[in-house]
């Protein structure tokens, strides 16, 4: 897709699949093994980081909170410090979440209008659902 580069956070973990997870020997299982690893390192996975518009943060907090309660955090940081990387880490929490959106919104959804044609099949077997139908909306809409 235009516009659309993998997470390099993922990279490390591509490439320990690259060396451990393709079945080099067998041909027809290497390709299709490539291939599975290739798409998931191309896959649109939420960002490492927590969202900060959820609980994601919180949790972190507490998480981070309780660790410190029991004695296995480091003291030599003072609150200032502590607060300001708390501040550090939902900025770049909010600019991670907000490049994902983008994402979606500009790249995915556009490409899979102008590329996704699925078989006629998919649309009688449950696989995808019409939920609105123009024809149909502006018929109702002319009798009002």
């Amino acid at each position: 897709l235009d516009q659309y580069t993998p997470d390099m956070d993922r990279l490390p973990e591509f490439m320990l699949t690259l060396g451990n997870d393709i079945a080099w020997d067998v041909e027809k299982e290497c390709f299709r093994t490539a291939a599975a690893a290739i798409g998931n390192f191309y896959a649109l996975h939420p960002p490492i980081l927590p969202n900060p518009s959820g609980k994601g943060i919180r949790l972190y907090k507490k998480n981070k909170d309780s660790m410190e309660s029991a004695g296995q955090a480091d003291n030599d940081l003072t609150s200032t410090d502590e607060d300001d990387m708390d501040q550090e880490l939902v900025a770049e929490a909010e600019a991670a979440w907000a490049q994902r959106e983008w994402t979606i919104q500009h790249v995915l959804f556009p490409s899979m209008r102008l590329f996704l044609k699925p078989p006629k099949s998919m649309a009688t077997d449950g696989t995808f659902v019409q939920i609105a139908s123009l024809d149909k909306l502006y018929k109702i809409f002319e009798r009002c």
